[in-house]
């Protein structure tokens, strides 16, 4: 009987073996998928924080690259109220003052670099939040749609105002941006030895045109410029949500 006995107790054991395997098996391959997605989360981690500097150095370059485009439309939309076919009342220093903040607006130049990475290497698949992943994805159409109107109005400002301006105004009198002055330390600023007789093109239609049109592009371009500042600061709080700070 306690021969007959024998292969049961063989059966339980081998049985008993296979079942600590097996039990062995899940829990290394349970540990393994833990170890694998803990990397992975360090990798989002380490793609959200640079996301976030990203995204927080274009907003800071986007709201004064905004501040001056305002300027440039502000005073492009003061002159319009200056010109007419009997101006008189403004100054010469007024209107060098508003020719200058209309031709030295700034244009905006985010940083794509990291961004470009994340999409190009496939890390964008490593972040949870769907959201996120989508709005990066849309990233370089937006800033494709804003460049459109940005080439607009350099080609308007340079290759149609400027040429006007050089034949009727005196460009040398204009102020210079302090930003320009405070990067260089070099303050090319005199008046001209020529003297200032505005009053043909302020009243001409051909320059209220100049202006008029001018005035169009900024007003398109201030709409794709606060679009994007939109998209960064949502896109800056969702960031805020995903990144832990341990």
């Amino acid at each position: 009987m306690a021969d007959d006995n024998r292969p049961a107790k063989y059966a339980r054991y081998a049985i008993g073996e296979i079942i600590l395997v097996v039990i062995g098996i899940l829990i290394a391959l349970q540990i393994n998928t833990w170890n694998e997605d803990r990397i992975e989360r360090r990798k989002e981690q380490s793609i959200l924080k640079s996301l976030r500097k990203t995204f927080s150095n274009n907003l800071d370059n986007l709201n004064f690259v905004l501040f001056n485009s305002m300027k440039a439309y502000d005073a492009s939309k003061k002159m319009l109220t200056l010109i007419g076919p009997d101006a008189s009342g403004y100054t010469n220093y007024e209107v060098d003052t508003l020719l200058s903040h209309m031709i030295n607006y700034t244009t905006y130049d985010p940083s794509t670099g990291a961004i470009d990475n994340i999409i190009n290497s496939g890390k964008l698949n490593i972040l949870q939040n769907n959201e996120l992943k989508e709005n990066i994805s849309n990233w370089s159409g937006m800033l494709s749609d804003a460049k459109k109107d940005i080439d607009i109005a350099n080609n308007h400002t340079f290759n149609a105002l400027l040429d006007y301006l050089t034949e009727k105004a005196n460009l040398k009198n204009l102020p210079r941006p302090e930003r320009i002055i405070e990067r260089t330390g070099l303050n090319m600023s005199s008046t001209s030895h020529f003297p200032s007789d505005y009053n043909d093109f302020m009243r001409d239609k051909e320059f209220e045109n100049l202006i008029d049109f001018h005035a169009l592009n900024f007003n398109y371009l201030i709409g794709e410029y606060v679009k994007i500042k939109e998209y960064l600061e949502h896109n800056l709080k969702l960031l805020e949500v995903q990144i832990n700070e341990d």
